[in-house]
């Protein structure tokens, strides 16, 4: 992204760093910790999740008919397969007849999928066009007995999808004032380099609530990325229910005065999406990460899944050790070994009672924001 698209962000960040003084609000607060261990709390989470549509696949791995993935959510397993017609589909990942599990692989290309109990066999783009022995089952009518089809758009790059149909609404309204941002990273000429989920003994909020404040970079991530970045200097943007974020790396005062449309900004000052409820995407000078939170089945307990979106796959031993070495950093070390590792210390002190509210400074007040914005979006509160 250059960095004249953000030409009065940075301006902004610039000054901030001078003054070394970044986004506070006029007081400090407090949170209880309830909404992180309370079981009724997190079935109104699950419900909420349930109701919004959900960053679920990139589209490069739906490139050609035929080609599908199967994402496991909430206790559901669900089928993303692109027709013959070019458009891009998601189906409940369970045969008709019985209910077993249609495609057990997690990705592949195929036209026809054929359930592994009594081989029914659905299109691709969800009829149901073979029933061994028919005649068993005379009278039957496949076209009410095709795959149970759910919301799936395809914007900014990515597959949406919205569980239940009661709630689908356009992508472009739900993103509202990002919707330019988001079209002009243009992430959907990207490629997914890396892929991986894992599994938190944490609430899944505590891991977005690193996102939200700077305050941590120099402590909790001296042995990684805290050289890099200007401590407790960040700039925020509210868009609904969904936040911009820009953080100052070191040299981000080399921008004034520069000719910004010859900037790659992500060198200078790293963008972040906090796209509501679960997603964060942020900018690195020759990648992307794109992180999703899901809450997990007891409230203590989450999903996290980090994919790295690079511009072109690697071609040479090069290139493809440099991505290597963007995921060892940020995966292997400041995801997993700091930012996991700190969120389920939080959870277990939680847990033991040794902490009843959290303590909010003048400079975590996104934190604040983001959790407000959970409870009015809950559906006891729609």
């Amino acid at each position: 992204m250059k960095a004249s698209f953000y030409r009065e962000q940075v301006e902004r960040v610039v000054q901030m760093v001078k003054q070394n003084r970044g986004d506070e609000s006029d007081h400090m607060d407090t949170m209880p910790v309830a909404s992180l261990i309370d079981p009724q709390r997190l079935q109104l989470e699950q419900g909420m999740f349930r109701q919004l549509p959900l960053l679920i696949a990139h589209c490069s791995e739906l490139q050609g008919a035929g080609n599908y993935v199967v994402r496991e959510l909430d206790g559901r397993s669900w089928l993303l397969v692109r027709g013959k017609d070019g458009v891009a589909r998601a189906f409940y990942n369970y045969c008709q007849h019985r209910g077993t599990k249609l495609v057990q692989d997690e990705k592949g290309c195929k036209n026809r999928f054929s359930c592994p109990y009594h081989s029914w066999t659905y299109s691709s783009s969800g009829e149901l066009v073979g029933v061994p022995r028919a005649d068993l089952f005379e009278g039957i009518n496949k076209a009410e007995k095709g795959l149970k089809q759910v919301d799936l758009q395809e914007a900014h790059g990515f597959l949406w999808l919205t569980q239940d149909p009661q709630c689908v609404q356009p992508i472009t309204n739900y993103f509202a004032g990002l919707n330019d941002d988001l079209e002009a990273l243009n992430l959907g000429s990207y490629y997914v380099f890396f892929d991986k989920t894992r599994r938190l003994n944490a609430n899944w909020k505590l891991p977005i609530f690193a996102f939200l404040e700077s305050y941590h970079i120099g402590t909790l991530h001296r042995n990684s990325i805290a050289d890099f970045f200007v401590e407790n200097v960040a700039l925020s943007e509210q868009f609904g229910p969904h936040i911009r974020s820009f953080v100052p790396r070191k040299n981000a005062v080399e921008l004034a005065g520069v000719d910004l449309d010859q900037v790659n900004l992500s060198e200078y000052i790293t963008p972040t999406n906090i796209l509501f409820p679960n997603v964060c995407m942020i900018s690195h000078p020759t990648s992307y990460s794109i992180i999703s939170m899901f809450p997990g089945q007891t409230p203590g307990t989450s999903s996290w899944r980090h994919q790295l979106l690079v511009p072109e796959m690697p071609s040479t031993e090069a290139e493809h050790a440099h991505f290597a070495k963007t995921v060892a950093v940020l995966d292997g070390k400041t995801y997993e070994k700091e930012d996991f590792w700190v969120s389920e210390q939080i959870q277990e002190g939680i847990n033991a009672g040794a902490i009843s509210e959290l303590t909010l400074g003048k400079n975590e007040n996104l934190i604040k924001f983001f959790s407000d914005t959970v409870e009015n979006y809950l559906p006891s509160n729609t």
